[in-house]
Formats: structure tokens, C-alpha cells, sequence
């Protein structure tokens, strides 16, 4: 019998870390990657612009295909509490705190650039023997047929596989070709990231406040800096992108109430337009989605690449367990198990930051009610310690794909 071949369209984040997970299963497969750009190299001197703030499960899930180690040695910046508030500053009412400490974790994840993450996992798969990745190839066309799909790519190869996966964003191709529909909507807003230098140290924290117009998050870099996450309006955010240094820092000054002092300088500036986003299908005969192609999130508590990377641990759980039992990695029933598990988990996600998104939009008495809400979860601890363990992703289970060792918790 042929070894089965799994062909991943998208060379990012998720569809990599697939790859590398298939890569150490005990099951033995063959694992396309074809990424239609080149991909960008890590630079040790200057922290990239675009960084997620990972999960505890990301982490196994990372270290398990091989990279967090590499990751973690680089530039991974762990930390320890995250402040939230509404008002003129933290600690007071309409604020929340969370500490790992509270929950007995040394830390609540580690903020890391997306290159680095891509630079990691390629090093990695670059020495495998069952993986082989395609840079600047896209897939054309796809033939789905009872035993195999077929699929041109665009440097004129044509590979069979037992299967296709679409880890190619939320503007998916694959996902189109394969016929799998969604239901999305845009927020109106843009999201401006920049990274910035603090007049005081950022104390291992993510500091997030809600303002109107949408929340602005300072998140700990390695180097001393933070990194901006500011949802906007997109006629306002348009407006700082194209602003000055000078008139862009004091704005943000103004949105962040200076909890940690004078800003400045920042980095360049980058914008990305916000919506929601959900397959109605994950699957289909020899076709699955995960990561964006699957669903998206509003960033305001930095779920999007976890709930990705935990598509890719389960996904890769199913297809070895298919593949140890000699079924077909194609079948619908096995492709339909990944659904199931993960379908929910990231509809619950969805549902709670669409809910959050528009609740803090609420103006007026809502705000008393905000207020009131947050400080009585803060001075609550099972309810506490209950979403501090959710957003570490200690609630899944991704079948056997943990952590090889106790250096994932350094």
C-alpha cells in the first residue's frame, strides 16, 4: 500500500506547525507545504512588527513539532499578569487582574513575532524526510475525486494526496475551491500595530483598556519595548496611520491614560482591516479547513493564532489516529471527529469577543454596568482562575501533542 500523501495549502504559523506535527506522529504519511510567497527571515536585531500573544497550548503544541525550543532561545517574551480596565486607570472599579501566580502557571504565555515562529518551524521541517516544503507556488486547481484529490499548483507540478488542507487565511482559496461556505462580517474597524518605547518598564504585563472607539493593548516585548494592538474606527484609523510620529504618539498617550509613562519613539506602523468570520462546514470529502480559513476573531484578547495552532494539534491527532489504523486520512468520518472537536471550542470563543466587542461599544449606563461586571469577577477567584485557564488553552486536549519536556513551561 502507497504512503498517504497530506497536501497543506499555506505556509504560515498553522499550516507549518501541521506539518511538523504529522512530521513526529507515529503514523507514516507524506506532507506537502505550498506557500505562494517567499518567506520573510527573522531578524535578530529588530523584533517584527507582527507578534501573538501564545497560549500555554500553543506552546505544547509548538514544542511538540520541534520549535519552541529554537523559539524560546531567540526571543519569546514571557508574561506574568494581564491588566484590564475601563476608566482613567487600573485597579480601581471596572478592572481586572490576572496573575499566573493564581493559577500555579509560571507564566500566562509569551508574546512572539510571527517570523520567528515561520523562521523556527522551517529550520525544522528543512531536515525532514516526510516533509517538503514549496515556496512561492500557490494551488491553481484542485480535482477532488473518490480516492484522491488532485491539485495543480502554479509552478506547473501536479501532486495526488489523500488529502487537502486549507491553512491559507481567511481569504482562502482552497477553501472556495473546495465549495466550503462562511458567513462573515466586517466590524467597521482596523487594528493599528506599532511597537513603542516605554518611559516605565512593562513590568512582564499586557496592559489592555477599553476606550471608545475600541480596546488598545500594550504587549511586553523582550527588548524593554510594548507592542500596540489598537482597534479603531476605520476612518480614524486611517487617519493615525497616515498621522505623524508626534501626533500618532500622543494620541496614543492619550488612549492608554500613560500607565507606563511617556511613550516614544515607535516603530513603523502597521493596519489590518477586523471581522468575524466562520465556516459553516470544516470539512468535506478529502477537504478540511483550519486556523483563519476555519474562522476569525476580533483580537481584543489575542485568541486568533491559539484557536489556529489548536486546530492544527487536533487535526494532526486525528489524521495519525487514522493513519495507525490504516484508515483513509480522507474519509469524511474521520475529517467530521476534528470538527466536532474543535468546531465548538471555537464557536464559544467566537461568540464570547463578538459579545465582548459589542458590549464595550455601549455607551451611557452601560458603562456602570461594565464596570461593576468587571470588578466583580476580579474579586472573584473560581471565576477568575476559570478564564485565566481558558485563555492558556489548559482546558484541551490535543491528543498526546503536549510538551516533550518541563523546558515548555520556562
Amino acid at each position: 500500500m502507497s504512503v498517504p500523501t497530506i497536501l497543506i495549502s499555506g505556509g504560515g504559523p498553522v499550516g507549518l506547525t501541521l506539518a511538523g506535527l504529522l512530521d513526529v506522529g507515529r503514523g507514516d504519511c507524506r506532507v506537502v507545504v505550498v506557500e505562494p510567497h517567499e518567506p520573510p527571515r527573522w531578524n535578530p536585531a529588530e523584533t517584527g512588527l507582527r507578534v501573538y500573544a501564545l497560549s500555554r497550548s500553543s506552546q505544547h503544541a509548538l514544542d511538540r513539532a520541534g520549535a519552541w525550543p529554537p523559539i524560546a532561545a531567540r526571543r519569546a517574551s514571557p508574561y506574568e499578569r494581564m491588566r484590564v480596565w475601563e476608566g482613567d486607570a487600573p485597579g480601581g472599579l471596572g478592572s481586572i487582574e490576572f496573575d499566573c501566580a493564581e493559577i500555579g502557571e509560571p507564566n500566562l504565555g509569551h508574546i512572539v513575532e510571527d517570523v520567528l515562529i515561520r523562521d523556527a518551524l522551517l529550520e525544522r521541517l528543512a531536515g525532514s524526510a516526510r516533509v517538503r516544503v514549496v515556496t512561492g507556488t500557490a494551488i491553481d486547481a484542485i480535482d477532488v475525486r473518490r480516492d484522491a484529490v488532485v491539485a495543480a499548483l502554479s509552478n506547473g507540478e501536479t501532486v495526488r494526496a489523500q488529502l487537502v488542507v486549507a491553512a491559507d487565511g481567511a481569504r482562502s482559496p482552497v477553501r472556495t475551491m473546495l465549495g466550503l461556505p462562511t458567513v462573515a462580517r466586517g466590524y467597521g474597524q482596523h487594528a493599528i500595530v506599532t511597537h513603542v518605547v516605554t518611559e516605565r518598564p512593562h513590568e512582564r504585563t499586557a496592559w489592555q483598556r477599553f476606550v471608545p472607539g475600541g480596546p488598545i493593548a500594550l504587549l511586553p516585548l523582550a527588548d524593554g519595548r510594548s507592542s500596540v494592538v489598537w482597534s479603531l474606527p476605520t476612518a480614524r484609523a486611517e487617519a493615525l496611520a497616515a498621522a505623524s510620529d508626534e501626533d500618532f504618539i500622543a494620541a496614543l498617550e492619550d488612549a492608554t491614560g500613560r500607565v507606563l509613562g511617556r511613550l516614544g519613539p515607535i516603530s513603523p506602523r502597521g493596519r489590518f482591516p477586523l471581522q468575524v468570520l466562520h465556516a459553516m462546514r470544516y470539512c468535506c470529502p478529502r477537504g478540511v479547513l483550519v486556523g483563519d480559513a476555519a474562522h476569525v476573531v476580533h483580537p481584543l484578547a489575542g485568541q486568533g493564532m491559539n484557536l489556529g495552532l489548536a486546530d492544527a494539534a487536533c487535526l494532526a491527532g486525528e489524521i495519525d489516529r487514522a493513519l495507525v489504523n490504516g484508515l483513509d486520512v480522507g474519509d469524511l468520518a474521520v475529517l467530521r471527529r476534528y470538527e466536532r472537536r474543535r468546531k465548538a471550542d471555537n464557536v464559544d470563543m467566537l461568540v464570547a469577543l463578538d459579545a465582548l466587542h459589542h458590549l464595550f461599544r455601549l455607551p451611557g449606563a452601560a458603562a456602570v454596568l461594565r464596570a461593576v461586571g468587571l470588578s466583580v469577577v476580579d474579586t472573584a477567584g473560581p471565576a477568575k482562575r476559570w478564564f485565566a485557564r481558558r485563555a492558556l488553552g489548559l482546558h484541551l486536549d490535543c491528543e498526546g501533542y503536549r510538551g516533550t519536556d518541563d523546558r515548555a513551561a520556562a
